[in-house]
């Protein structure tokens, strides 16, 4: 049995393992990352999974070396936001030219994003090893290490880093508790092609069944949607054709870019909100949707964990991994900050979906009140552009 030895080992090739292990490995360290796919492979159609990038999201991967290559293949920026309630006169909208910026963010393809930093992450020296299983036999203590075993190799590393997602094993393994609780709603994804141009707008619309989101893709005719629908009527829309799918959005997005017709196949993924209240334990930490996952209403999960990737490169910089006492420090400052964001975020998203997926007479008017001061206060709604951003 082959002994290899990692400073790092990150479980999970996705977007938030992938960009941790560039800029690990840009300080210096010694990073191997475990996956059991394959890497992501190009495409001319437009994927159905994408995520909001903020500012700060794109930033990391600017660090990475990534986001060039993003950028010059393809992502849809956003200038402006546009939210309204279909059930009352609540409307609010903003744009990137009221905090004199470019835009608000982009719309970038999962797969895409992936791509490239798997690229990245290759050519800074990262051991990116395809495998169908592992196990954790050495959680590592004071004077021992991880240990994993790989296939018929032993991997030795000073940190374990679960990137693995909702279902995470190295949550699993480790035994760290979680809190969650169903949203008793799907995801549903579709590309779908508009009469009218999108104006590189990202539009949102409250239902009283769930929000419909329409995001500007490099196509000017075409958004990538994503509905949050109540279970009954996701399945209800699962069943429909292309057609009378398309024909639905159309008339809940009230015809706002026109008539509609789908281009894509139809997906839906369960929506739940996840949250590991333990972060860490001794040499073993989590990050991304591994520690938490939200409601996509407001298109934050990936940016919360690009902050993860941030802020725990950060912490780990100058550590020396091997003393569990230096290690610790360094992850206990990392899921102190990162639990407080997270909380807040779950709590602002909570708040929002309870806010809207009620027909109470008293909070509609509620929220037509909340959504007209912005619009008719500027520093608000510049404000406003700013946390979007």
């Amino acid at each position: 049995m082959r002994r290899q030895q990692a400073d790092i080992v990150i479980v999970g090739a996705g977007m938030i393992g992938l960009s941790l292990a560039c800029l690990l490995a840009k300080a210096g360290r010694q990073v191997t990352v475990l996956e059991r796919h394959s890497p992501p492979q190009l495409s001319d159609e437009l994927a159905l999974r994408v995520s909001a990038l903020n500012n700060r999201s794109r930033q990391v991967l600017r660090d990475c070396g990534a986001w060039p290559l993003i950028d010059d293949y393809r992502i849809g920026p956003y200038t402006s936001m546009e939210v309204w309630d279909k059930d009352s006169p609540a409307h609010i909208e903003f744009s990137a030219a009221e905090i004199n910026q470019d835009d608000l963010g982009a719309i970038a393809e999962n797969n895409v994003v992936e791509h490239f930093l798997w690229q990245q992450a290759l050519q800074l020296g990262v051991d990116i090893q395809q495998v169908d299983e592992w196990k954790l036999l050495n959680e590592g203590d004071a004077d021992s290490l991880v240990e994993i075993k790989v296939g018929d190799n032993l991997v030795f590393a000073s940190l374990l880093v679960g990137a693995d997602g909702g279902r995470s094993l190295v949550r699993q393994w480790s035994e760290l508790p979680i809190t969650f609780w169903d949203y008793e709603q799907q995801g549903i994804v579709a590309n779908i092609k508009t009469e009218q141009p999108h104006d590189g707008v990202a539009r949102q619309i409250f239902l009283p069944t769930g929000p419909l989101a329409l995001l500007p893709t490099p196509d000017a005719h075409t958004v990538s949607i994503v509905w949050s629908a109540d279970t009954a009527l996701a399945e209800q829309l699962l069943k429909e054709s292309a057609e009378r799918f398309a024909k639905h959005v159309e008339t809940e997005s009230q015809r706002v870019l026109g008539g509609c017709k789908c281009v894509s196949d139809i997906k839906a993924f369960p929506l739940r909100m996840q949250y590991a209240r333990q972060w860490q334990h001794g040499r073993i930490v989590l990050a991304g949707d591994a520690a938490h996952t939200i409601h996509p209403l407001a298109g934050q999960g990936a940016n919360l964990g690009f902050a993860d990737v941030r802020a725990l490169a950060q912490h780990l910089d100058t550590r020396d991994l091997k003393s569990l006492v230096e290690l610790n420090k360094a992850l206990s400052k990392y899921s102190r900050e990162r639990r407080a964001d997270t909380q807040l975020m779950i709590a602002g998203m909570e708040a929002f979906k309870r806010g809207f997926g009620t027909a109470n007479p008293l909070i509609k008017g509620m929220r037509a009140i909340a959504f007209a001061i912005p619009n008719k206060l500027t520093p608000l709604k510049r404000r406003l552009a700013q946390l979007a951003m």
